[in-house]
This record gives structure tokens, C-alpha cells and sequence, in this order.
């Protein structure tokens, strides 16, 4: 009976854990993550997806140095939503910019269209410390994605090339408040937040400023190795809040493929970071980039397997399952999904308390 009592313990100690995690994953997930997410719908021949794109880059000078009195209890934040469908503002430059690059270096026929970009920079500085924080969401909308077939086929090909790209070259766009600003780097920001530092920062720190935020380079990764999970009804995903909802499209099947979690499988996912030195006003000036390691999830309506074709992967989607189908983990739950973003929300959690060391 003790026994009995004590596993009862232990469950629902386990438990509870989960619980936290999931609750706090529920709040975090969206913050410092490395992030990309797209519902896609055979029939419709269009998927929605969300891009985002983090960085925190941390100064740290001297205390009463001419940069602490600059920087000393200076909060600051630039923020901003845009919609494509204003024709002066730049989004729709930055929606061709992408779709060149994928026909370009993939040969892919998607098209990124009437999307909304979520920009945020935020600067909180210190004596001898200042941090800022970069949060971009690019949310489009994709259509193209079926190379053959169609919803009421037996069976669809769906392009998935379109899931990563890397744009190098800064990207511009018009705002009201902060007039014209460049997404892509850190420095864009840094222009609006600290005029008087920011070339100064830009000319001493060069090589860590132009690393692009808009890098999804990582969401590249064969398909063959992502983690695939099949739900029979969609209602968990549904439940889930994944934004795929029952019978979007004509499905009620959905297919998940997810990357982040790290195992021996897929290998290993940590933040990319970066120190650097430099003098500035005659002071050492030290600078410290971090990049969240990613959280990835493609759903699909239908069942799907990945068939490589050459280089690109693709995703033969049919509307009826086979029987007896395993996932990549075997019979793993699709609650595996909750623990997983809860897991990225801890990890959010920890990137921010290091970034402020």
C-alpha cells in the first residue's frame, strides 16, 4: 500500500512539472525563440506561417565611463506593426525580396503574400550594463504550394522548400513614428534608440551588427530528420492551439512535423553567441550577441510522407492514413506537443537570465 501511495506521489509530482511547464510555455513560447510555424491546407493550395526572428545583444563598459552616463537608466523601445497591404511602406519590397530568393536558390514557385510584420527593439541600460532585445514576426500568407494534384485527388504534392530562407542584405521599411528603419539588423534599431552611439557601435562592432535577424537557415534541416507526429482527428492539435483548426480546408487529418527539442536523432539545438571588444571614448567596450536556439512546426492537412527529390523535400499528402501508421517516436502522444512548447518556453526563461549576466 505504501508502494502504491509513494508511485502516486512521484506521479503527481511529475505532473505538476509538466503542468508548470506547459503553463509557462503557454506564456514564454512566442518570446526569444529562433521561431517558424505554418498551417498548410493541400486543398486550398495555401498555407498562413509565422517567421520570427530574435536577438539580445548586451554591452558592458566601465561604471561612470562617458557610455554609463549615456546609457545609465535609459529605457527606450521601438515598436511597430505593418500590413502589407499598404503599398508605401516597404513590406511588399520585402515579400519580393523573399519569394526571389526561394525561386532563386531553391527553384520553388510559393508566393509570400499579404503579410503583417510585428517589429520590437527594446533598450534597457545600466551603470555598467545595457542590454537590448530585438523581436521580429513576419506572418504571411503562401500560396503555390501544390506541385501536382489537388484536394480532391487521391494524393497532393506539397512543396516544402519555402520553410527557410536567410535574407542578408538589410532590409528597409517606412513607419509613421521612426520614419525609415532597417528590420534585418540590429543596427537598425540602435539608430533610432541611441543616435549619438549607434555609428560608433556600428563601425567598431561591424561583423556582429550585420549578422542578419531574419536567418532561418536553421528550418533547412532535411525533413527526414524533423519530428512527425500524425493526429487521426484533429482534435488535439485543435485543442492544442496550434491555429490548425478541424476541417480547415476539407481536412480533418493532420500531419506535425516539429524541430527544436534536440535528441539523438535530430542532434543538438543551442544558442548561437558571439563576444567581441572594442574601444570606444577611449573606453573598453565589450559586446555580447545571442541568438535562441529554434522551435520549428509544420502541420499539414492530411497524412503525409516526406519523398526527397534531389535536393528539395517534398510532402506527398493524401487524405486517408494507412492503417497501423507510427510516428517517428512510435505511438507518441500529440500531448508530446505541449510538453515540447512548454520545454521552449524554459529555455526562453534561461536565455533571458543569461543575457543579463
Amino acid at each position: 500500500m505504501s508502494k502504491w501511495i509513494s508511485l502516486k506521489l512521484v506521479a503527481s509530482k511529475y505532473l505538476a512539472i509538466l503542468l508548470t511547464v506547459f503553463i509557462f510555455g503557454g506564456i514564454f513560447n512566442p518570446v526569444f525563440a529562433m521561431q517558424m510555424e505554418a498551417s498548410v491546407s493541400p486543398t486550398l493550395n495555401a498555407a498562413t506561417a509565422t517567421y520570427g526572428g530574435d536577438r539580445i545583444i548586451t554591452l558592458k563598459y566601465p561604471d561612470n565611463s562617458p557610455i554609463s552616463k549615456l546609457l545609465n537608466g535609459k529605457k527606450d523601445s521601438v515598436s511597430f506593426t505593418l500590413n502589407s497591404s499598404d503599398p508605401k511602406n516597404g513590406l511588399k519590397t520585402i515579400l519580393d525580396s523573399i519569394n526571389n530568393v526561394l525561386l532563386k536558390e531553391k527553384q520553388s514557385q510559393v508566393h509570400f503574400a499579404n503579410a503583417t510584420l510585428d517589429y520590437k527593439a527594446t533598450l534597457d541600460g545600466g551603470s555598467d550594463l545595457a542590454t537590448i532585445s530585438y523581436q521580429v514576426q513576419l506572418k504571411p500568407f503562401i500560396t503555390g504550394l501544390v506541385t501536382s494534384g489537388n484536394g480532391n485527388s487521391t494524393s497532393s504534392t506539397v512543396d516544402l522548400d519555402w520553410r527557410s530562407f536567410v535574407i542578408s542584405t538589410p532590409l528597409y521599411v517606412n513607419t509613421p513614428k521612426y520614419g525609415k528603419i532597417d528590420i534585418n539588423h540590429p543596427s537598425g534599431a540602435l539608430e533610432k534608440l541611441i543616435p549619438s552611439l549607434a555609428p560608433k557601435l556600428s563601425s567598431s562592432f561591424a561583423n556582429m551588427l550585420n549578422i542578419p535577424i531574419l536567418d532561418f537557415s536553421t528550418f533547412g534541416a532535411p525533413m527526414d530528420i524533423w519530428h512527425f507526429l500524425f493526429d487521426a482527428t484533429g482534435s488535439q492539435a485543435g485543442a492544442a492551439g496550434f491555429g490548425f483548426s478541424v476541417g480547415k480546408g476539407g481536412s480533418k487529418i493532420i500531419s506535425i512535423y516539429s524541430l527544436g527539442e534536440s535528441s539523438f536523432r535530430e542532434g543538438s539545438y543551442s544558442a548561437k553567441e558571439g563576444d567581441a571588444s572594442a574601444t570606444i571614448d577611449n573606453v573598453n567596450v565589450g559586446m555580447h550577441t545571442l541568438t535562441p536556439p529554434p522551435s520549428g512546426q509544420i502541420q499539414i492537412g492530411g497524412f503525409s510522407k516526406i519523398q526527397k527529390i534531389g535536393n528539395s523535400d517534398f510532402a506527398i499528402v493524401s487524405s486517408v492514413a494507412p492503417q497501423g501508421i507510427q510516428t517517428s517516436s512510435g505511438s507518441f502522444p500529440v500531448f508530446v506537443l505541449l510538453v515540447f512548447g512548454g520545454m521552449m518556453g524554459a529555455v526562453a526563461i534561461l536565455v533571458i537570465v543569461k543575457a543579463r549576466k
